[in-house]
């Protein structure tokens, strides 16, 4: 049963239903300055920490907010870790939250996020592809190693990025991301389904992977295409993550591959649209 620090579901209900904090709002439509040294590097590994993504001052009301979203979906499910699952075992996976959580909305629209992706890609403008708490349990297994795109009906998916941000301190023994550096190269992708088939891809068993653990508040930013993966949590405590993912504007919808061209967020497109539906709005 999933239990976030004696967090009820009203009181979670009443969380995330509660009125807009000005002060919340401005920190969300602040500028985080980001050094050319941190874009050159993302540029050629596919990743990059950053830290203070978000500040020590905001960071109790953002993890509450995320935590009951979270509750609200998977509280009522009562199994053990043992029950599940070896893909639910990873981890505790909730998308789409800011669709149905106003709270969670103002988070994931914050124009401080977005302009960090905004850099890094050299983009013009950035769109929305969808969020997703992603909360390991005590005990979880690894999450295997996959790049992003697997899973994405998106032509170029070098044009993307995943914000990974830490609410708890996430060292190695709870389950910190590794990467493979520099596999953010479209000649290196690979399909893999950790769902049904996790496989490490040959050219990269005598690769060495980089894990990044995180304080609290400190974010990972990675490619679509960049391979990556998370430790087991060997930790009593949860893991808590939430991340967001972003695309640069003009990205367009590909269905041509039968095992991802279903996707909600691209909900309504024809093969080679522009992606902008309902679910992908202009961030900034």
């Amino acid at each position: 049963m999933v239990q976030l620090n004696g967090l009820t579901e009203a009181e979670a209900n009443s969380i995330l239903q509660s009125s807009f904090d000005e002060k919340l709002g401005s920190f969300y439509n602040s500028k985080l300055q980001i050094p050319k040294s941190k874009i050159d590097y993302y540029s050629e590994n596919g990743f990059v920490k950053i830290e203070n993504v978000v500040t020590q001052d905001f960071l109790p009301e953002i993890r509450k907010i995320i935590q009951s979203a979270v509750l609200v979906r998977k509280g009522k499910d009562e199994r053990e870790l043992k029950d599940k699952s070896q893909y639910e075992q990873s981890f505790l996976q909730c998308g789409f939250l800011c669709w149905d959580f106003p709270a969670i909305k103002e988070f994931v629209f914050a124009k401080r996020f977005a302009s960090i992706v905004k850099d890094l890609l050299k983009a013009d403008h950035v769109r929305l592809w969808h969020d997703q708490a992603l909360f390991k349990e005590p005990g979880g297994r690894v999450t295997d190693a996959h790049q992003d795109c697997s899973y994405w009906p998106i032509a170029k998916p070098q044009f993307t990025i995943t914000m990974w941000l830490a609410l708890v301190d996430v060292p190695v023994e709870k389950g910190c991301l590794y990467f493979y550096p520099r596999t953010n190269d479209p000649k290196l992708r690979e399909y893999v389904d950790i769902f049904k088939n996790p496989h490490l891809p040959k050219y990269l068993k005598e690769s060495d992977k980089i894990f990044v653990p995180l304080k609290a508040g400190d974010a990972t930013f990675h490619s679509g295409l960049t391979f990556h993966g998370a430790g087991q949590n060997q930790t009593e405590q949860m893991r808590e993550a939430m991340t967001i993912i972003y695309l640069k504007d003009g990205t367009t919808f590909d269905a041509s591959d039968e095992r991802n061209k279903t996707h909600t967020s691209c909900v309504g497109l024809t093969d080679g649209e522009i992606i902008n539906t309902k679910f992908t709005p202009v961030l900034i």
